[in-house]
């Protein structure tokens, strides 16, 4: 934690309990101003903005923080050795404004970006030229020197700026703008940084139903969600381009996602919190208890006097991904803060069986748990077969599983049609090497899905999953079944569909050994054009040596 007059507060939990507090104060009277706006902390670097001055404060360790143990970590910044510089920025003279600060994943490059309608010309302070109008500004932080390397005005004002997690030299924005009609919207924006210069290479421009107010991306990047003044949330998928719409209970002026892209969590100013799944879908959640009575929110004040706004809610996780190669990384706590004060973990009991995981495979099991199938499906419908084939495959049996052993009804069916769906009819197409991997074990579960129609007498539906699945077998099934119903019409076109695929089958054979045989008559005359001498050698029927 960095407080605006440069106190640094380190703090180490071991698991939910405060286990150590380090108070720095080591900056304390060294900086040009008291009002910082926004800190970058790495291990060999600190920059630091202010809210009344166009400078920022590059802090340089000569002794780096290269100790694994995180205790070791905490040293107070006299103990590292370091040497304070400043670097001039653009923007308007005299003003007053929060600027904020990102860096990359390489650590060599950061943003400084802040509103761009705080920038307005005053009668006093008027803007002289293009360059104070700029409120993107792109750093170079290499060889122990920060400089501005270039700089660019959004077309909007920017809601948020980051760089991708993904992509070291991409930068995303969110940025508040207006249809031709006046209705609002927010361009979701790729800035990208090409020999030292950013420029705007890619906007989309997603309709709202009233102004954004907060806003957050899931780690693979392809998911931005925001939240707006009426309390609506919209979900937007850039791969399909395809835009969800939730309400929250709460006004949603803050947003994280999980780590895991399972959920996110919303919160408001007054205390409240309310979580989601990736696929939109509402999570009840209650404070540990022995009732069990889950809400569709969580209300601080009902636990605890709230003097002031919360400001920030974030999972405690490393800033940069870097997940373990089990997957069996753990992020079940969630930093609270309040404005000033006070500030708080909570962390989520999830259980032995989902081994304190909050991933897309434990919500679907959750959902599997108090039969909510619809919302498990949802979710399986936003998971990616391509990049998580295993974990895809896990959710569908698990799910499939589960709805074999129910009665059979309408509903039942559309779930069972809509979970294997997933996977013979996905939102993004599959590779090569997923439908083969994946192709024979799925088609088991859906030949189980036409022997649970075929129980239930849904003939019908039974000979539409057999004519997709192109078995004989199954239309003998049908054939055999239907004559025991008194279905003759229905049971002669089963066998007539059966002989056709019997039919196919022989022809395709037949072809098969047409070529094979072309193939050996094609060798044979080609053996038969060398010299006779050398025939006899090879001839199975030539005399072999008197023995």
């Amino acid at each position: 934690l960095l407080f605006h007059s440069g106190v640094l507060v380190s703090l180490s939990l071991s698991g939910p309990q405060l286990e150590k507090v380090v108070i720095d104060r080591t900056l304390v009277g060294k900086l040009i101003s008291d009002t910082i706006s926004d800190a970058v902390l790495t291990d060999n670097f600190i920059i630091l903005s202010f809210e009344d001055h166009k400078q920022l404060c590059f802090i340089q360790f000569t002794k780096k923080m290269d100790s694994p143990d995180v205790n070791k970590r905490l040293e107070k910044l006299s103990c590292l050795d370091f040497k304070i510089s400043y670097i001039d920025i653009l923007g308007p003279e005299g003003r007053r404004m929060k600027r904020h600060l990102a860096i990359n994943c390489m650590q060599d490059m950061v943003i400084c970006w802040w509103s761009a309608t705080s920038d307005g010309a005053w009668p006093w302070s008027p803007i002289s030229c293009e360059r104070d109008r700029a409120n993107l500004l792109l750093l170079g932080c290499a060889h122990g020197k920060l400089e501005v390397l270039s700089y660019v005005r959004t077309e909007w004002d920017p809601l948020d700026a980051s760089f991708s997690t993904n992509q070291p030299y991409q930068v995303y924005t969110v940025e508040h703008s207006v249809s031709a009609d006046k209705e609002p919207m927010a361009d979701s924006c790729v800035y990208k940084c090409v020999r030292n210069k950013i420029q705007c290479a890619a906007v989309t421009r997603i309709p709202l139903r009233s102004k954004a107010i907060s806003c957050c991306r899931d780690a693979t990047e392809d998911k931005l969600v925001l939240g707006c003044e009426d309390s609506s949330i919209i979900l937007y998928e850039a791969y399909n381009q395809v835009t969800l719409i939730a309400q929250a209970e709460l006004l949603p002026a803050l947003i994280t996602y999980h780590p895991s892209g399972a959920i996110f969590m919303v919160g408001s100013s007054q205390g409240e919190l309310q979580l989601f799944d990736t696929a939109l879908s509402p999570v009840k959640i209650q404070l540990l208890a022995q009732d069990y009575s889950p809400e569709a929110t969580l209300q601080f004040s009902k636990h605890f006097d709230v003097p002031s706004s919360l400001i920030q809610i974030q999972w405690a996780a490393p800033q940069v991904a870097s997940a373990s190669a089990d997957g069996t990384d753990i992020h079940d706590r969630l930093l609270v803060r309040f404005d000033k004060g006070p500030l708080g973990v909570l962390h989520f009991k999830l259980g032995v069986i989902t081994r304190g995981q909050l991933g897309l495979v434990e919500i679907i099991h959750q959902y599997i748990r108090y039969d909510e199938i619809h919302e498990a499906i949802n979710v399986l419908n936003t998971m990616n077969w391509n990049m998580m084939g295993r974990q895809c495959y896990i959710c569908l049996s698990a799910i499939v599983n589960h709805l074999l052993k129910q009665k059979l009804t309408p509903d039942r069916e559309a779930q069972l049609e809509a979970s294997l769906g997933t996977f013979y009819a996905p939102t993004r197409p599959l590779l090569d090497t997923t439908v083969l991997e994946y192709r024979d074990p799925i088609s088991r579960y859906a030949r189980r899905f036409f022997h649970h129609l075929l129980r239930y007498q849904r003939f019908e539906k039974a000979f539409l999953l057999a004519v997709d699945i192109g078995a004989r077998d199954l239309f003998m099934d049908i054939h055999y079944l239907a004559l025991d119903k008194g279905e003759l019409a229905l049971a002669e076109v089963a066998k007539k569909k059966a002989n056709d695929i019997d039919a196919e089958s022989i022809t395709s054979r037949i072809e098969l050994l047409g070529l094979s045989d072309k193939g050996d008559s094609s060798h044979e005359a080609f053996m038969d054009q060398r010299p006779s001498e050398h025939r006899g050698a090879h001839d199975p029927s030539a005399p072999g040596p008197a023995m």
